[in-house]
């Protein structure tokens, strides 16, 4: 079987792929990953054949404000929607796919490809899902955001050029209206059951089958405090890091604690905060944060779903600390689920400091935690997801329509 994955230009977006990547790969298939041309490297490492299309797309996502911030924001996701197009419609011309892989924030390119091959499309959503009754990040508009004017004259502007740009690449306007008629034939959602908001409103067409379980910690040279101090790990994603005050602010708050603190800041701290911070606190540039998880008493992030699964996968409750506007909704519901604590708005270190003694402390909390691990590692990871891909291949045009088997 050939298996087209569109991803979207996040790591948070490309990362639960990977491992699925790979299991179709072990079961013979062959799979081409179609990325920003920024993570070619990354999707190379699996051993699948890599298209790769310049992305302009933005990171991390801007803070929208006003309903100008919005229509911009909107017309860059626009406009990568149909990033990938030349590149993806011209490799795939001669060699079509048999099934296509979409990130749920990729949909377009990835749609067309999957018209003109006549084949079954799978979603995949790499945080929370979304569908008719459930907004993709599992919430309603936050009070007060900005309403989008469809008529903008950057939108506007968009709308009427994209015939031209499509019929360039012969692709007519009556496919573009298919691709948007037609529900993908099964949906990967990685994150388990047991995290996603609403989740009696999701039919079986959606499979859960959540991150992939930790592996055996990867040979990264770390190793935790001799002294059995207890160990905070300390990391605002790829996208978030570059914040220096609030680092130096956690590290302050962490002298003479007792506490090692484990920091992974991408490279956003120069030298004179790096100098600044107390003996207990650890710098990385990069590190891979499964060496330290199973030893870490507490996670302080910014909420991205990675870097939540990673945490519960290996039992360790979180102070999510959101960045973003996308991972408010994500760590709200966190802290509704019990699983750690949510701190909003101007957050000084003695705050994380606070919340990381109390979650730590906190035997709710660690019962919370504990039952999500155990979901995690039942919900079957890439090898279910495959399976799902499977399926729908071998599912024959009159049987592929039940959209019950695959949860």
């Amino acid at each position: 079987m050939r298996v087209a994955v569109f991803s979207f230009p996040g790591w948070g977006h490309l990362r639960p792929l990977l491992p699925l990547v790979r299991e179709l790969l072990d079961r013979g298939h062959e799979v081409s990953v179609v990325v920003a041309e920024r993570f070619a490297a990354a999707a190379a490492d699996t051993g699948a054949r890599v298209l790769t299309y310049p992305s302009r797309f933005p990171a991390p996502v801007p803070e929208v404000r006003t309903a100008e911030d919005l229509a911009q924001v909107v017309v860059a996701y626009y406009e990568e929607a149909f990033a990938a197009l030349p590149a993806a419609w011209a490799a795939f011309a001669d060699d079509p796919p048999d099934l296509v892989v979409e990130d749920a924030l990729s949909t377009a390119a990835s749609g067309l490809v999957a018209d003109r091959a006549g084949c079954p499309v799978v979603r995949a959503f790499p945080g929370f899902a979304g569908n008719d009754e459930v907004p993709l990040n599992g919430s309603e508009p936050e009070p007060g955001s900005p309403d989008l004017d469809a008529e903008h004259p950057a939108i506007a502007a968009f709308v009427r050029g994209l015939p031209d740009r499509l019929a360039r690449l012969g692709v007519g306007e009556d496919a573009v209206a298919r691709v948007r008629a037609r529900p993908p034939r099964a949906n990967l959602v990685f994150v388990p059951a047991a995290f996603q908001p609403r989740v009696e409103c999701f039919d079986g067409s959606f499979a859960f089958v959540g991150p992939q379980p930790p592996a055996d910690p990867p040979p990264t040279g770390w190793s935790p405090p001799a002294d059995g101090s207890p160990v905070v790990l300390v990391s605002l994603g790829t996208s978030s890091n570059d914040n220096p005050g609030f680092f130096l602010a956690c590290g302050e708050a962490f002298a003479g604690t007792g506490w090692r603190v484990v920091m992974t800041t991408a490279g956003h701290l120069d030298g004179a905060t790096a100098a600044a911070m107390p003996p207990e606190v650890e710098l990385h540039a990069w590190l891979d944060h499964h060496a330290v998880l199973p030893h870490a008493a507490v996670v302080v992030c910014q909420a991205g779903a990675g870097s939540l699964m990673d945490a519960f996968g290996h039992g360790v409750p979180v102070v999510v600390v959101p960045q973003q506007p996308d991972a408010r909704v994500m760590a709200r519901h966190v802290a509704a689920l019990g699983l750690g604590r949510c701190l909003e708005g101007p957050v000084s270190g003695a705050d994380v400091r606070d919340a990381v003694l109390a979650v730590a402390a906190d035997a709710g909390v660690a019962a919370a935690v504990a039952a999500l691990r155990s979901a995690i590692g039942s919900a079957g990871g890439a090898a279910r997801a495959a399976d799902v891909v499977e399926r729908v291949a071998a599912a024959t045009p009159t049987d592929g329509g039940s959209q019950s088997a695959w949860r």
